[in-house]
């Protein structure tokens, strides 16, 4: 009788001990095996909307008005704010292979469809130009290319406001991006924290992570690496970074190249139109 009461208690301490395993492991699985980012896409605003009900990609809708002020919306307008960074140089006139405009921003009516759960790609399609991701706060993300398909060099880096973004000129449409580390982003939620997802699902993150400020030494070719965040401190994701510079002049700033992406995405990447 004692063994089969033994027996059953062990059997008892063996269920217990399964189920506060399974519910261990079940509040860090967001993210670690299936690339569930449903954590992050509840980050999201500033946004017209945001559909995850499906099991394959995320619709996310955006005006692309960022929720800061900047000189780029104009004079008149409320949300004008003059230029108090740190380049001398900075100017509103924007050169595009000749043609000079000074654009106010626009607004823009953007559909970002990206994977629900994203994997690495068997092959890694380049980035072009215009939208490769979204911020968090619905702010287009560009790569580290000018229109012209160089190297984004000094005359775009003195079109970078405060916040280190900037319309396309006024034939593009003067939409508004950024190119560069998302200022006001990372000063509103931390360096280490959720930047938004670039377009093949993969999330962008601050450039510090666990107190250690990132470098593109840090990273792969496409500038991104499988590592903790503050988001998920218990389990590795693939996620890319943004890379700071400690000025916004550009000798500086041409230094954090590429910035954002290395030129190609990790993922398969979905569409914006």
């Amino acid at each position: 009788m004692k063994r089969i009461t033994f027996l059953a208690f062990l059997i008892i301490v063996a269920i217990i001990a399964c189920s506060k395993s399974s519910n261990s492991s079940s509040s860090t699985i967001d993210g670690s095996t299936n690339n569930d980012f449903s954590l992050l896409y509840a980050k999201m605003y500033n946004i017209k909307s945001i559909d995850t009900s499906s099991s394959t990609v995320v619709i996310i809708k955006t005006t692309d008005v960022p929720d800061h002020k900047t000189p780029f919306f104009g004079k008149t307008s409320a949300n004008y704010e003059a230029y108090n960074g740190d380049n001398p140089n900075f100017s509103t006139t924007i050169n595009l292979m000749g043609t000079i405009s000074d654009p106010t921003l626009l607004s823009q009516s953007l559909t970002f469809t990206i994977p629900r759960r994203p994997v690495m790609a068997s092959s890694h399609q380049a980035t072009s130009g215009g939208p490769i991701g979204i911020a968090r706060n619905g702010v287009c993300f560009f790569d580290q290319y000018n229109g012209n398909g160089s190297a984004l060099g000094s005359l775009e880096i003195n079109n970078a406001d405060q916040y280190l973004g900037h319309p396309t000129p006024s034939a593009a449409g003067a939409q508004y991006h950024y190119h560069y580390e998302p200022k006001w982003l990372t000063t509103k939620f931390g360096n280490a924290s959720f930047m938004g997802f670039l377009k093949d699902g993969f999330p962008v993150y601050g450039p510090y992570e666990n107190g250690v400020k990132i470098t593109a030494a840090d990273l792969d070719v496409y500038h991104g690496h499988t590592s903790t965040t503050e988001d998920y401190p218990n389990t590795k994701i693939y996620h890319y970074h943004v890379v700071s510079s400690n000025s916004s002049v550009p000798d500086s700033l041409e230094k954090a190249a590429p910035y954002i992406n290395g030129g190609s995405y990790y993922g398969t990447p979905g569409t914006v139109n």
